[in-house]
């Protein structure tokens, strides 16, 4: 009998040095399949000595234990569509459904980024593109969409992928938010068939109105079986893209926030939207450029129980205050890691104000703090054998569900993994994904 793919022996990997703005990646997602996979559960505790003395602790998983595929190439694949390759990634988006359900939003395509044909790359670019094997005459009519699992045993088994969005052009998830009113938001990134270039090359001008990415939004008001038509966020002036990655956040007044990156001739900044009516309509609310020209990349928003908002960016950790509803941003000078290559932060907030960030740094890693940002712990490994970009949710216990990728090429899979920190808030241990 073929083993599941947890349990297989996962191949060899370089850890990638590919991000979203090296390779143009798309932060993407969502649909509901009637039918659910099961997965093989995974045993939580020790041998059978351990088991018959009750006193002896549970034996210590290790990552490929206690995660979980939820879809991928090889397991629980989307049905076949016209461009479809075995890029089963960008997993930054899980949320808790009104219901009670988990959504899981990914991305399936062929490549890190699943341009539609036709496409153009600069020729430089594109000759740098196919030594690193993407396939860049690859045929796929609207690039990759964004797709999503429903679980309704919190995680222990996934529905089959289906669509939330198919835009003509490359799409895929970047979040999903739970608003207070039982609105669910699925944030989009979509992406132009072209890049290398300082504009939209001719014949390219009118995709996406001459920009390169820009945002939207679809809402559903029925626990994400049915989704609206998209709403597109206006990115700032002066962007020629704009993409996101970490979770939205609801204020104390219902204002719902979502931070951005955009690019631009001068460099990388960051930008806040705002929605107050349940993500029909948003609003620039904050511009945000870092000290000496830093770039502002993959920003994670959290609310802290004093009511400030705490940033983490990429590509140092930089972390940035607002104490004014994302208004304006000041800069602090504590970073979470000592030197680059941070990516893809998460930020959570336990009840007693304890902050946790995942994110990428060389693999999937978490920090701590313990003072609101001020100070944090040294990275601490999650699951080291994969590339990350997680997304992820505190569930009712203050354990933290994180979905991410194998790889940040294809073949990929999506794991979720779950774990919890210890009394003291100095380290994480990993718990079995169970109902």
């Amino acid at each position: 009998m073929k083993r599941s793919p947890h349990r297989q022996r996962q191949p060899m990997m370089n850890h990638l040095e590919l991000s979203r703005r090296d390779w143009l990646s798309i932060t993407g997602s969502f649909g509901l399949a009637a039918t659910s996979t099961a997965l093989i559960p995974i045993s939580a505790w020790s041998d059978d000595r351990d088991q018959r003395d009750s006193k002896a602790a549970p034996k210590k998983l290790s990552a490929e234990e206690a995660r979980i595929c939820v879809t991928g190439f090889d397991h629980n694949r989307p049905d076949r569509f016209p461009g479809l390759g075995d890029f089963i990634g960008w997993a930054e988006a899980i949320e808790r459904m009104p219901n009670g359900d988990l959504l899981l939003a990914h991305s399936a395509g062929y490549w890190h980024a699943s341009f539609a044909s036709p496409r153009q790359f600069h020729p430089d670019l594109k000759k740098q593109y196919a030594s690193e094997g993407w396939p860049v005459d690859h045929v796929a009519p609207t690039g990759g969409r964004s797709m999503v699992c429903r679980s309704t045993d919190n995680g222990r088994t996934w529905s089959k992928p289906a669509t939330v969005i198919d835009h003509r052009l490359d799409d895929r998830p970047d979040a999903l938010f739970t608003c207070r009113d039982g609105t669910v938001l699925c944030f989009v990134n979509v992406q132009a068939s072209w890049y290398g270039y300082p504009q939209a090359p001719r014949g390219f001008e009118k995709d996406i109105r001459g920009l390169n990415t820009q945002q939207l939004v679809v809402r559903s008001g029925d626990n994400g079986k049915t989704w609206s038509e998209p709403i597109w966020i206006e990115p700032p002036g002066g962007a020629t893209y704009e993409r996101a990655h970490g979770r939205s956040i609801q204020l104390a007044d219902d204002g719902i926030l979502w931070a951005t990156y955009c690019n631009s001739p001068s460099g990388l900044f960051g930008a806040v939207h705002r929605s107050d009516d349940s993500g029909k309509t948003w609003k620039v609310v904050s511009v945000i450029r870092r000290q000496m020209d830093k770039p502002v990349d993959e920003p994670a928003i959290a609310e802290l129980r004093d009511g400030r908002l705490i940033m983490v960016t990429r590509p140092d950790g930089g972390v940035l205050y607002s104490k004014d509803k994302g208004a304006t941003w000041t800069e602090s000078p504590t970073k979470l890691v000592p030197r680059p290559k941070f990516k893809a932060p998460q930020i959570f907030v336990l009840r007693d104000g304890t902050l946790v960030t995942v994110a990428t740094w060389g693999s999937l890693r978490v920090w701590i703090s313990k003072d609101d940002g001020r100070t944090w712990s040294k990275d601490i490994p999650l699951d080291t054998s994969c590339y990350g970009y997680p997304g992820g949710l505190v569930l009712d216990d203050e354990s933290i569900l994180v979905s991410y990728c194998q790889s940040g090429k294809a073949p990929n899979r999506v794991y979720v993994i779950r774990f919890q920190l210890n009394k003291a808030r100095t380290n994480i241990e990993l718990l079995p994904i169970s109902a």
